[in-house]
């Protein structure tokens, strides 16, 4: 498993060939609010998080939406949107992705994740993904770390 700044990094990934419905499957299994998607040369192609899965899920007119007060629960709409989205290829719900390199500084990283809007950013090393880091992983790192430098 490789670390980062005393971190172990999550390997939370699918290959870009896989449905919604695996890299959904995938993402509920790990610790992780996204996974990387990856090529078959282990490179990051795209990131699938909690959003996207929220996205595919629902009626895309959700989006759009500020209020959903005269909308109702209707199973039969959440059950076609979630059956249609299931055999779609992942990168029909996929993000660009941010990456970080396994060497990236400290503050490289909190600037990258400061502006990104995933809680989880795919690392690599020599361009093949190694494994995501969490932001709140990545916040306690910090925060040991100031802790054990002042004494």
């Amino acid at each position: 498993m490789a670390r980062m700044f005393g971190i172990e990094l999550v390997f939370a990934a699918v290959r870009e060939r896989a449905t919604f419905l695996e890299a959904a499957s995938s993402l509920t299994e790990h610790p992780v609010s996204a996974i990387a998607v990856l090529a078959d040369d282990d490179s990051v192609v795209g990131i699938f998080g909690n959003d996207r899965l929220i996205h595919g899920l629902f009626p895309v007119y959700l989006v759009e939406l500020h209020h959903t007060a005269f909308a109702t629960d209707d199973p039969a709409v959440l059950l076609r949107c979630a059956s249609e989205a299931a055999a779609e290829p992942v990168n029909a719900h996929m993000s660009t992705p941010t990456n970080l390199d396994i060497d990236d500084s400290a503050m490289h990283v909190a600037e990258v994740i400061l502006h990104e809007e995933h809680d989880a950013l795919p690392v690599c090393k020599n361009g093949k993904f190694v494994g995501m880091l969490g932001r709140s992983e990545f916040g306690n790192a910090m925060l040991l770390r100031s802790q054990e430098a002042s004494g």
